[in-house]
C-alpha cells in the first residue's frame, strides 16, 4: 500500500470525527470515517489562517519561536535517517550521515485537522515510501537532504509550486515522548529538533512528532552504510 494514498485520505478527515489513530490502523480503518466532499474541499483548498496553528510541545520543551516570525509552511517528511559504521563489530558505534525524505505539504491541516496531522507520522512509518505520479502533483512540496558539507537542506519546490528553500543547523533537541512509535527496528524515535537557518527563505525549522529513525547502539552486524526508516512533522517559520 502506498503511503501517498494513506496520506491523501488521512488528510480528508477532521478531528471532530477522527480520533488520533494508532500506528496499527490501516487505510481501511480510516476510509470508514470518510467525510463529505464539501469538507474535503475545505481541507484541500489551501486557504487557512496560519496564525491559529499551534505546534506540538515536546516533553522537554524546545526553545520558542523567535519573536516576529510567522509560520510559512508545514510538511510531513517520510524517508530515512542515514548512518555509517567503520566496522561491523560492537567496538564501533553508528554515525549519523544525514537524512533523505520526501516532504508532503500539510500546511493547512496544521490549522484545520491538527489531531489528524499528529497521527500521520506514525501511520506514514507503516507505509511504503513510493509515490504515484498523480499524488505527487498535489501533495509533495519538496525534499529534505544533507549537503556535501553535512548541512541540513530543505528544498520546498516542485514543478507545481515553489515554497522556497533553507539550509539550517541544529539549535536544540528534545527526546521524543515515551509514547512515540518504536520504529521498524523497535529502537524508538529520533529526537525533536529546533534548527536555525544558515541561509534561505526561512529562519527557524522544527522537527516534531518523530516516528522511527533510531540506529542500533553499536555497529555489530551492520553494513558500512545503512538506513533507518523515519517520518516527522517539519514546521518552517519566516
Amino acid at each position: 500500500m502506498l503511503f501517498s494514498k494513506t496520506l491523501a485520505l488521512a488528510m480528508a478527515f477532521a478531528p471532530a470525527v477522527l480520533a488520533a489513530p494508532t500506528p496499527s490502523q490501516t487505510l481501511g480503518d480510516l476510509t470508514r470515517r470518510y467525510l463529505s466532499p464539501d469538507v474535503i474541499r475545505k481541507l484541500e483548498d489551501g486557504v487557512c489562517d496560519l496564525s491559529k496553528a499551534v505546534m506540538p510541545i515536546a516533553p522537554t520543551p524546545l526553545p520558542a519561536v523567535s519573536t516576529g516570525l510567522t509560520l510559512g509552511h508545514v510538511a510531513i517528511g517520510r524517508g530515512t535517517q542515514n548512518y555509517t559504521c567503520a566496522s561491523s563489530t560492537s567496538a564501533d558505534v553508528p554515525k549519523l550521515q544525514g537524512a533523505n525524505a520526501t516532504l508532503y505539504n500539510v500546511t493547512c491541516y496544521s490549522v484545520r485537522a491538527p489531531s489528524v496531522l499528529a497521527s500521520i507520522p506514525a501511520i506514514a512509518l507503516t507505509q511504503s515510501i513510493d509515490l504515484s505520479q498523480d499524488v505527487q502533483k498535489y501533495t509533495v512540496s519538496g525534499h529534505h537532504e544533507f549537503t556535501a558539507a553535512g548541512v541540513p537542506l530543505f528544498v520546498l519546490k516542485t514543478d507545481k509550486a515553489n515554497y522556497g528553500y533553507v539550509q539550517a543547523k541544529g539549535a536544540a533537541n528534545s527526546t521524543a515522548p515515551e509514547s512515540a512509535v518504536k520504529g521498524e527496528n523497535g529502537l524508538g524515535s529520533v529526537p525533536w529538533l529546533k534548527l536555525n537557518a544558515v541561509e534561505g527563505d526561512y529562519k527557524e525549522i522544527y522537527r516534531l512528532e518523530t516516528a522511527g529513525g533510531v540506529a542500533p547502539k553499536t555497529c555489530d552486524g551492520q553494513a558500512a552504510k545503512f538506513y533507518v526508516q523515519y517520518a516527522a512533522e517539519y514546521w518552517f517559520w519566516k
